[in-house]
């Protein structure tokens, strides 16, 4: 009779990780978790809720990193956004939520399938001088990421944000975000934002609510900003011909960051707009998209995507040949 149980807890446990949903029982508590997806591509962005019944808080780990959970606007659970990186490699990835109430916790397994997205490749022909830098220009640029890499590891456990994000400025999108670029013929590093064409002095507005993290000129994104929402969530947004934010300050969802301009290694008028969520470079689009929660910010969420996977796939072998005037960052 016991070994019959075992087997019994075995397989349903086996078939609650391989569906990734149903109701989990504590000692004092039952618990949900909704949002789970079976698989996700490389830069997708997905949004966990776990029902709470009772006083537990939730927690959790995915591909090594702390998961934090927020209260549901609505009062009825808690929730998460994660990211899959761009570059995160194909494969079978765990997640782990759990609840602990006085000293006892229980916890759940589920198994996250990474897949590779296609992304596209861009060859551009440039002049030398904006391909291989000088010594002088290299330490500089070095020294800029750092910088910012140390704000992505700056984790806050404040929420700021509230409910959809909004595109920060209307227009075309010339290029899509992840794609593969080569630099008169050689292999660089794949885009970590969407580009979106404007003319300058165009109005930028706050996505949503958060605080001003950085102000400044950098040698690549030129006049740049950068926004901490809370939660591990950031945007970013460069090429900017005017700032109108300081350091230090709250932003809320509509207010105006700057205007479009051409600063940095850029070739004409374009806002570059990025998002690093739990330290992983996410397609803004599909940040978008998971927070829409009526019907026409879906809409126009799933639109702009469709535009950005229309464009990829108008390519020559799948690759995008520009040997022409490009707004590069």
């Amino acid at each position: 009779m016991r070994g019959g149980r075992i087997r019994f807890t075995i397989i349903f446990s086996l078939m609650v990780v391989s569906l990734g949903w149903g109701p989990c029982f504590g000692r004092h508590e039952t618990w949900r978790v909704e949002g789970v997806p079976l698989s996700a591509k490389q830069g997708d962005v997905f949004r966990l809720r776990v029902t709470v019944d009772g006083r537990g808080v939730p927690s959790g780990l995915f591909q090594g990193t702390a998961i934090l959970f927020y209260p549901q606007e609505t009062g009825k659970g808690y929730e998460a956004l994660l990211g899959v990186d761009l570059e995160c490699p194909a494969g079978i990835y765990p997640l782990q939520v759990g609840i602990e109430e006085e000293g006892r916790a229980s916890v759940r397994l589920f198994q996250i399938e990474v897949t590779e997205a296609f992304f596209g490749v861009q060859r551009i022909t440039l002049p030398p001088e904006m391909v291989h830098l000088d010594e002088q220009s290299l330490r500089r640029v070095r020294a800029e990421r750092r910088r910012m890499e140390e704000l992505w590891a700056a984790r806050s456990d404040s929420h700021l944000w509230q409910g959809e994000f909004l595109i920060p400025l209307e227009g075309g999108i010339s290029t899509s975000f992840g794609v593969r670029r080569i630099l008169n013929g050689e292999k660089r590093g794949r885009h970590n934002g969407i580009d979106i064409k404007a003319p300058r002095g165009t109005t930028v507005i706050c996505p949503n609510e958060g605080r001003v993290v950085m102000v400044d000129e950098l040698f690549f994104g030129g006049r740049t900003v950068v926004i901490d929402h809370g939660m591990d969530v950031f945007s970013f947004y460069m090429h900017l011909d005017t700032v109108a934010v300081t350091i230090n300050q709250e932003i809320r969802k509509g207010d105006i960051i700057g205007t479009v301009g051409s600063t940095g290694r850029a070739t004409g008028p374009h806002l570059h707009w990025g998002v690093r969520l739990n330290g992983a470079r996410v397609d803004p689009l599909s940040l978008m998209e998971v927070m829409a929660d009526d019907t026409k910010a879906i809409r126009n969420a799933r639109k702009l995507h469709y535009l950005g996977e229309k464009r990829k796939k108008r390519t020559e072998n799948g690759e995008n040949v520009r040997k022409r005037r490009y707004n590069l960052d």
